[in-house]
């Protein structure tokens, strides 16, 4: 296991790392659960919200391991997937916007029709 440094050295090693790095660059173990992944914000607001917001027993080791990549294979591939996917995702979207307008009408023609003394709101049944 690392040997992990107290909470406010590990946030100044980390600040450190992202001087200069803008949103957008790959980085290490943003989230708990991924890996990799592009920054969303800046990494100071990111290691703010870690500090404030995350269990004190988890925080240094966070700030420890949040890190922007260094190889450039990795942006290049990151780079190559958005080009490829999200193409694919806007399609997707689409598809699933159309369905979903055509589904809710026909539910909503479908319960007036079957409910006609029916309180709901689109929400609850309970006024």
């Amino acid at each position: 296991m690392t040997t992990l440094l107290s909470i406010p050295e590990e946030a100044a090693l980390c600040r450190a790392a992202f001087v200069g790095v803008p949103v957008g660059a790959m980085t290490w173990h943003c989230h708990h659960e991924q890996i990799a992944e592009p920054l969303t914000e800046p990494a100071d607001e990111r290691i703010a919200y870690i500090l404030s917001g995350k269990p004190i027993e988890e925080q240094a080791l966070r700030l420890h391991l949040f890190r922007p990549t260094r190889d450039a294979a990795i942006t290049a591939t990151e780079a190559t997937y958005d080009a490829t996917v999200k193409p694919a995702w806007a399609t997707y979207d689409a598809a699933i916007t159309a369905t979903e307008a055509t589904y809710d009408a026909t539910i909503d023609a479908a319960h007036r029709a079957e409910c006609p003394d029916c309180p709901w709101n689109g929400r609850t049944i309970f006024p």
